[in-house]
Formats: structure tokens, sequence, C-alpha cells
């Protein structure tokens, strides 16, 4: 049926013309496949092709790249196969197709380690025999040999009669993720894996190119000691755009479904506007920084689930629950309280070697929990932060529950009574409350619980709560247990466990911990509080309100 002429429909009347859901591109979501998204021209796609044919151009033999789960690394892989399978056709809306790109043929050899069984070193030698000889078979080529590194080795030299062999390797660390809370296991198929890949050293003349991914870069060292010539992109600001929407990617692919999000919404009677949901969207699941360079990208996960659903929620976070950070929480609880606004050097940050010593920092940044916030050239260090809203508030929420197994929805239901009474200096009442959420906490958890702990919980309240808080902000004489920047005013908690309110809020005092913010122009509150082994909680707390001037205006106690 024809539709009868309608000029705003055009884009004329100032009006954009809205498209029915059958009208709008598809949405790709958890489709890994190239050929699907790009075949018939039905889905949304983001352009990555220029950045394969960078990485052809330069000509290194072995990449590596770290990104976390979720984030378009499997789709990238299938479009790296599809480009040296030499299907140029697929291509012919894309960027690589009016290139200079020469689209020969490459036997590939694709393995996927979310795809192979890693319980023990045992089924993850099996798992790796029998891939292989999957794709030796779809080649109508037959390997044997006593290990699977001879297996490998054979696979290629048998292929490249064909032609140059291109080694595609998608979540590598696979293996080593899932039993890390089994250390023995996790150091064992590590193993497994790097004799494994120690044959891509001795392959280069049978090789076109080969592209390893993974979540994280702690066993990277290791792993692949032996290729000198691995290029590691993972923080090369070049690449910093792989992977991930920007900004512009944002509002020029995805226009026909913010104008549906809209449109929706006003059905319902709740109007906004395409600010406001860019905002909305950008809140939630932007943020992430890989390098250097300023270039933040979006989730692309959680963006495309956002478009579908048409409403925020943490979709990336609550496809994996993070176990083995809740787990490294639990070893060392007082390092969740630097998480935000922790400064790391590069190397620390990137090259870890040992699964058993790597950091919380590192893990979360390298699995998408932190993310960069800014570089420092002069330190070549990182400070690091969460990303967005998603990823902070699901994080909060895990610790609460599996951490200090405290129902996060009691937390949040005090939250801004909490923050109220935190910004209008309400001291007796905020710490009521905090103590009531100290009288939640399961208890077998006090048991040999140090002053970490108490510092942990105390820190994961505040921020489930929607306070901001920054830990362990050095001063020139000191570092200050835990800051929250309100509106109106700075306060510094000085945190002690088993002595005194008096002891700590003189130690505060001693190192003047007030000075490094007498010019903000607002008051500071500096308070000293005590927890109790004994009562589990809060069991003393005294402060001091300082004018922004820097002149006592008041002390603060209970009663």
């Amino acid at each position: 049926m024809l539709r009868s002429f309608n000029p705003c429909r055009l884009g004329f009347c100032g009006v954009k013309w809205e498209k029915t859901l059958e009208e709008m591109k598809k949405l790709p979501i958890g489709i890994q496949s190239i050929n699907k998204v790009l075949l018939n021209g039905d889905y949304i796609y983001i352009d990555k092709t220029l950045f394969i044919k960078r990485l052809l151009d330069e000509g290194a033999p072995h990449y590596f790249l770290s990104r976390p789960r979720r984030f378009g690394k499997s789709l990238f892989l299938n479009t790296l196969k599809e480009v040296l399978s030499g299907n140029k056709e697929l291509f012919r809306e894309c960027a690589i197709y009016e290139s200079d790109y020469d689209w020969k043929h490459h036997p590939i050899i694709h393995l996927d380690f979310s795809q192979i069984p890693n319980k023990n070193p045992e089924l993850l030698e099996t798992g790796i025999k029998e891939t292989l000889e999957d794709i030796a078979a779809s080649n109508q080529v037959t390997i044997t040999g006593s290990s699977n590194k001879t297996r490998f080795k054979r696979l290629i030299e048998k292929l490249s009669k064909k032609n140059l062999v291109v080694i595609l390797i998608d979540e590598y660390d696979k293996p080593i993720i899932d039993q890390m809370h089994h250390h023995s296991i996790a150091q064992e198929n590590r193993e497994v894996l790097k004799s494994f890949l120690e044959t891509l050293k001795g392959s280069d003349d049978y090789l076109k190119f080969s592209f390893i991914t993974g979540v994280s870069q702690f066993s990277q060292v290791s792993l692949f000691s032996g290729l000198n010539n691995l290029k590691n992109i993972t923080m090369n600001p070049k690449y910093a755009e792989v992977m991930g929407y920007t900004e512009k990617e944002i509002k020029t692919s995805f226009d026909d479904h913010i104008q549906a999000i809209i449109k929706k919404r006003s059905e319902q009677g709740r109007s906004t506007t395409e600010k406001q949901v860019l905002k909305e969207l950008r809140s939630w699941y932007n943020g992430y920084r890989f390098t250097r360079s300023e270039a933040y990208v979006y989730n692309p996960f959680s963006t495309l689930n956002y478009m579908d659903e048409q409403e925020t929620s943490p979709y990336w976070y609550r496809t994996g629950t993070p176990s083995f950070l809740i787990s490294q929480v639990k070893k060392t609880p007082e390092t969740i309280t630097t998480l935000r606004g922790k400064s790391i050097l590069d190397t620390t940050l990137s090259h870890a070697s040992h699964i058993e010593k790597v950091g919380l920092a590192p893990l979360m940044f390298q699995t998408g929990y932190l993310t960069i916030r800014s570089y420092n050239p002069e330190e070549d260090s990182y400070q690091l932060d969460f990303p967005n809203k998603e990823v902070e508030k699901a994080f909060f929420d895990s610790l609460l529950k599996d951490f200090a197994e405290i129902d996060p929805l009691m937390v949040q239901r005090d939250a801004k009574e909490l923050l109220a009474d935190l910004r209008e200096l309400n001291l007796s009442s905020f710490i009521t409350k905090i103590n009531i959420h100290f009288a939640k906490v399961s208890y077998h958890l006090f048991s040999h619980a140090q002053e970490g702990f108490y510092q942990a919980v105390f820190f994961t309240l505040l921020e489930a709560s929607g306070i901001r808080t920054v830990a362990e902000m050095a001063t020139n004489i000191g570092r200050i247990d835990l800051i929250c920047e309100m509106e109106h005013a700075t306060i510094i908690f000085e945190l002690k466990l088993d002595k005194t309110a008096d002891i700590a809020l003189k130690q505060a005092e001693i190192k003047k911990y007030q000075e490094r913010y007498a010019l903000d122009g607002k008051e500071i509150l500096v308070m000293g509080v005590n927890f109790s082994s004994k009562s589990r909680n809060i069991g003393e707390w005294k402060g001091k309100l300082f004018c922004p001037s820097g002149g006592l205006k008041k002390e603060l106690y209970p009663g």
C-alpha cells in the first residue's frame, strides 16, 4: 500500500523522518559473523576495516590485542578472517573495499579458546587436539604428531603449500581466567598454552599474519616470551578506537534507534530529547579509554542492548559475575578503597606476569572494570577510575552482596537519606545508618577481620549509596584515608580499628590534612572514626568543622 505524501517525513519542516521498526537496520546483538552482518545489509555495522588495512600495511608478523569481554574481539577476528580469505564483495559498503588491498586468499587457522574445555590441563590438551584435527579436515589435509605443538606446526606447513597462512587466536587467556580461583590449574593451563604458542616462533616462513586477542595482559609476558617480534597494540594510540563505539559513530549510525527511544518515551508520557538520550547513553556506557590519547569509546554490547530495550540497565556487567575479582577483594580488602583515582605505572598496569601476584587494580583495568582517566607523561603513569554508571553501580552492588553479604536493595533504599545526612552534616544520623548496615554483615566475616576489612565495608557502603569517595590521597606529610567531596564541604575521614576517635582525629590534625583543601572555598570537615571489633561497627567518632579560610568553626561529636 502506498503511503500518502508527508513532507515532514522527508526531512522538511525541521522534523526527522521517523522510521518504523521494519524500516530501521537491525541491531547485531550477539552476532560474531561479519558475513551475517554485511551480506544483506540488514544490520548496523560500525566500519572498522581501515584498522585491518593499517595492520596489514604495517607488516608485523604477530599482533596481540587485549580488550574486555564482549567488546567486539570475536567479530573483529571474524572480519579479519573474511578479509584475508579474499572475500572482497562482502565488504562493498566498507572503507577497505576502495583501498589498494590485494584481496588474496590465505588459508586460515582460527582457534577460539572460549570454545575449548579448560577445567584441567588434560581437557585443554584434548580440546586443542580435536580443534586442530577439525581445521585440518576442513582443509582436506591430515596431521599427526605426539604433541599439539607438533600437530600445529605440521598443520601450518601443509596449509602453506596453498599460500602463506593466517593464524587467528581468540580469547587465548580463557583457560587461565576461568581457573584463577585454582592457581595450580591456572598455572598448568598457562604452561600448556605457552608450549603450544611457541610453535609460532619457528613458523615465520609459512605465515602471512597472526592476530591474538584476550581479556588480560597479565600472562602475556611469559606466554609469548618466545615471540620477540610480537607487536602488542593494546595501548597503542593508533588503535584506541579499534573496538567499541565512538561518540561520532553513535550519532551517525544509531540515529533511527535514538529517535525510536524518544518516540516511545513520549507515548509513555516521559517527554525527552535527543540531547537527553545521548547524555544518558554517555553516562551509562561511555568512558572506556585504553591508551594515552584521550579517545573514549562506548561499550558496544551495552549500547546495542540499550538501543534494543530502550532503557538503561547493567547489560554488560550482568553477563559475567566477576567472581575472580571478589575473590581478590576477600584476600586483600584494603585494596578496594584505593581503586578510584589510583595512579599506577605503565609497567605495572600492562606487564604483570604472575597470576598469583597480579594486583587488583591492573586486573580490573584489563578486564574492563576500571579505565584510564588521565596520563602523566613525567611518571609514565595512569590514573584509573570506573568508566561509567553501569560498571560503578553494578560493581559496588556485587561487593555488597558477595563481599559484605548485604542485600544491595536495603542499602539502595537508605541511599538518599544517607547522602542527605552527609550533605547536611547530620553526622549522628549518618553514623547510625552506617551502623545499621554494619549489623547486616554476616557474623562469620568478622572472624580475624583487620582494619582493612572495616574500611572496605565502610567505603563500599558510601559508594553504593552514591557518595563518591577518594582514598589514600597523598599530602606532603601523609595519606588521607578517605575523602568525600560534597557540594558545600569536603569531608576527610581518618579511620582506625580498636583505638579511639581522639587518636584518629589527632593524627589528622598533626598531619594537617585539611590544608590540602584550604583554597577550595568550601568548609572542611575532618572526622576521626574508630571501628570496634567488639561491637563490629563504628564505635566512636569525632569531628572538627573548619571554615573555608581554615579557621575552626565548631567541634562535632555524638549527643
